[in-house]
This record gives C-alpha cells, structure tokens and sequence, in this order.
C-alpha cells in the first residue's frame, strides 16, 4: 500500500480522509497547511499528496507546483470547495495546468475519493 500525505486546514477534514484512506491500507500523514506539508514532503517518500487549495501559509496550488518540480512521480489530488469570490471551474483548470492528477470538490464524495486515489497510484505504478 502507499505513503499519502495529506494536507487541509480544516482538521476534522484531515481527520476523515486519514481514517478512510487509512482503512484502505495505506499509511496516511497529515498537515494542516501548506507550509508544513510542503516541509514533510521532503522529508518522506510520499507516493500521494491530497491537498486543499485555499488555506493559509502556502496555498494547495503552490504546493502542486513545488511538488510537481521537487518530487518527479509522485501523485496529486486537489480538492477544494472555492469560496465566495472564487470560481471552482478557473481552480480546477489552474490546478490541473500546474500538474495535479484529479480535482475534487468539497463536500466530498468518499467513494469517489477512494476510486481516484486508486486511479492515481495505480497510474504512477503504486498500490
């Protein structure tokens, strides 16, 4: 099974994908923004990085970027749930541009996180 980081600030979030992803097998680490996830990404081999995009000290759209730069093959979910002056539809371009594997948005599907995690380590040649 995989090493996933993931990395939200809201933490009962963090929280619920570490227990589903954790109940599939996998080993999960969690931060709660970008600046810390960014610092333990470097610190582990993460095969997978699920990651918010709004939240403070780096967003999740720098830390697609410098991941996708730093750690060549490792695997990116973005989810995200916009905000008030936001439009999901330019973040999830955005995000894909600058490499993530697969944008969810917020309130999340679980099974659907569950088959596009597979998908993803499937695709970079993990599981």
């Amino acid at each position: 099974m995989a090493r996933i980081l993931v990395i939200d600030d809201h933490e009962h979030i963090r929280h619920i994908i570490q227990a589903l992803l954790t109940n599939e097998g996998h080993t999960v680490d969690i931060a709660e923004d970008g600046k810390v996830g960014l610092k333990m990404a470097g610190e582990a081999d993460y095969q997978l990085v699920i990651t918010d995009i709004m939240m403070p000290n780096h967003d999740g759209l720098e830390v697609v970027t410098k991941l996708k730069r730093s750690v060549p093959g490792i695997g990116l979910i973005v989810i995200t749930g916009g905000g008030p002056t936001v439009d999901l539809t330019d973040l999830t371009e955005t995000a894909k541009i600058l490499g993530a594997d697969h944008v969810l948005t917020k309130v999340l599907d679980f099974e659907l996180l569950r088959e596009v995690t597979h998908e993803v380590l499937t695709t970079y040649g993990y599981r």
